[in-house]
């Protein structure tokens, strides 16, 4: 979005009297995981798990609300982690345990915190972030990937009304090899962005950066802007929208009344063109998210959503945020039908219906592109373009305290998230916004994580991929798989099936083994399968990777795809 926009809404709202605010906990954090069980386990609250990332204010009243009688040994150090790592949240011990490594009691008081202001008006928590790990992979195990990085995490809050957010990190990594081959092909590395080589080009050198302020104009709504990512689902996957791309520009809105959570998010992304003559690679395109969440029952809650995404690269301005999609509660068709426009607009569901205090049932129904007469006959026109996931969470399973189970399934037809202008596509700097394999294919996936103490945590997968591949990325031909290009030079209009192109099958093991050694402080053993089948030869591969690593504040990177 225009920055001359935000500043504009920015300055307005700050005038506003705001509320009590806080930080967001990180999309991928162990506590997320957290509140996800105590969903699933009956206890009420108004916290929509489709969003995320949930502030640490609503966490903190969702502990308030458990249930004593649920916690169990285990949990009880899990609820006292969770309390040490969110000292500034009121309700919560504002003394943490004290640290086993104080230095002249300013530096480590508490275990969760390199150096901490606590008071009345203002919290100010400091952190240094390391990772670094090594591995072998190949047939042979005679290749090496290493992770080097190091950063900094700032976090706070003023006046109980802005909270502020901050995460710097400066990375040199090589990637297992397969990883690389599709940086190559995308000229970016999934989730970050821009790269460098490094000096003897064994390596990528890049440079992370995220960051936002939060405040509320009132008791029901909250804003957020900065420089991160968002999620939209209850899935391992999001086919609405994922944490996949890297971090974008954003304005947060979302308004919390009795039953009902409704989100707007207006979006600055980024189209990268990485083999333009002049240099100018980088140039901006929006995105706008209206998503309304309706909790039916306390155990089932259905969500509504539409998504535009536009470019306004062929306008004298060359480029700029339409203020017509500013209207917070307009169906954008109507919108695109004033305008004359020819955006790309996307629409869908997505549920969540906790069963028994046990399972949990919950999927996503997406729609690009929909002409009735089309569906009718039967006909399977390259138009028809949706996805759909279904999946299953099972916690406690077996009886057995922090054995958790879950089943997903995905489908999307060709041709999914496509537009005739690539700068119009759902990707955001050469990355989907939704499901990392972009559309054409057909996705398995059986997930199983155990914590059978509070300090050890284990999580293996294994996924089934079946997609449909284009013959090279220079084919003329397009099977609707690669969302980096247009929907133009399709092979047919009628007849499109899942899969069509060069059916290729992938299959991914992984198991993750953490260990928290202090407060944050993790050693970790991964270990990572990749098969590739292919009706052509050169699509054949086998991949292993062992790795060994230490971090610090700090989550794994995924490449599970």
């Amino acid at each position: 979005m225009s920055k001359l926009y935000f500043i504009t809404v920015l300055l307005i709202l700050f005038v506003l009297e705001t509320n009590a605010q806080n930080t967001y906990l990180p999309i991928n954090s162990f506590t997320n995981y957290y509140t996800d069980r105590i969903d699933i386990s009956g206890i009420s609250s108004n916290i929509s798990t489709s969003l995320k990332p949930i502030s640490r204010s609503d966490f903190s009243n969702l502990l308030k609300n458990k249930d004593k009688n649920y916690i169990i040994n285990t949990e009880k150090n899990i609820s006292k982690y969770i309390k040490n790592d969110n000292i500034e949240l009121n309700g919560f011990d504002t003394i943490n345990e004290n640290s086993k490594f104080s230095i002249k009691n300013t530096y480590y008081r508490h275990a969760s915190a390199l150096f901490s202001i606590n008071k009345k008006d203002f919290v100010f928590v400091i952190n240094p972030v390391f990772g670094f790990s090594s591995g072998i992979e190949g047939n042979n195990f005679n290749e090496i990937s290493f992770q080097n990085t190091r950063g900094l995490e700032v976090r706070g809050k003023i006046d109980k009304k802005i909270g502020f957010y901050s995460f710097i990190t400066e990375n040199q990594i090589k990637f297992p090899s397969y990883y690389s081959e599709i940086i190559e092909n995308s000229s970016v590395i999934p989730g970050y962005g821009f790269y460098k080589e490094t000096q003897n080009k064994t390596a990528y050198d890049f440079f992370l950066a995220r960051g936002y302020f939060t405040f509320s104009p009132s008791k029901h709504i909250g804003m957020q802007f900065g420089q991160d990512r968002n999620f939209i689902g209850n899935g391992y996957r999001s086919l609405i929208l994922s944490d996949f791309s890297n971090p974008y520009l954003f304005l947060k809105i979302n308004t919390k009344i009795w039953k009902f959570n409704y989100q707007n998010l207006y979006a600055q992304l980024n189209e990268y063109n990485f083999k333009t003559s002049n240099g100018k690679g980088v140039s901006p395109k929006y995105f706008v998210n209206h998503y309304l969440n309706y909790k039916v029952l306390n155990n089932l809650s259905i969500g509504f959503f539409e998504s535009v995404l536009y470019d306004r690269s062929d306008s004298i301005k060359n480029g700029y945020f339409d203020i017509n999609y500013l209207n917070p509660v307009i169906f954008y068709r109507a919108v695109e039908h004033n305008l004359n426009s020819s955006d790309n607009v996307i629409v869908g569901t997505d549920w969540k219906w906790n069963i028994k205090k046990r399972f949990s049932f919950y999927g996503q129904f997406v729609l690009d592109e929909f002409i009735k007469d089309e569906m009718v006959k039967l006909k399977k026109s390259w138009v028809n373009k949706f996805g759909i996931q279904t999946g299953l969470k099972y916690i406690n399973a077996f009886n057995i305290k922090y054995l958790d189970l879950q089943a997903e399934y995905n489908i999307v037809r060709p041709y999914m998230y496509m537009h005739f202008k690539k700068s119009q596509n759902y990707i955001n700097y050469n990355q989907p916004l939704a499901h990392p394999l972009g559309a054409n294919f057909k996705e398995a996936i059986f997930i199983i994580k155990y914590q059978p103490a509070y300090k050890f945590y284990v999580e293996s997968g294994l996924i089934y991929i079946i997609k449909g591949l284009d013959s090279s990325n220079k084919s003329k031909i397009n099977y609707g798989g690669n969302i980096l290009r247009t929907y133009d030079n399709r092979p047919k209009d009628n007849g499109i099936k899942i899969n069509d192109g060069i059916k290729t099958n992938y299959t991914i093991f992984f198991i993750n083994a953490s260990y928290m050694v202090y407060h944050n402080m993790y050693f970790d053993l991964r270990f990572l399968v990749r098969n590739i089948k292919s009706e052509i030869h050169n699509k054949y591969s086998d991949f292993t990777n062992i790795q060994l690593g230490f971090r610090m504040n700090l989550n794994l990177i995924e490449n599970n795809f």
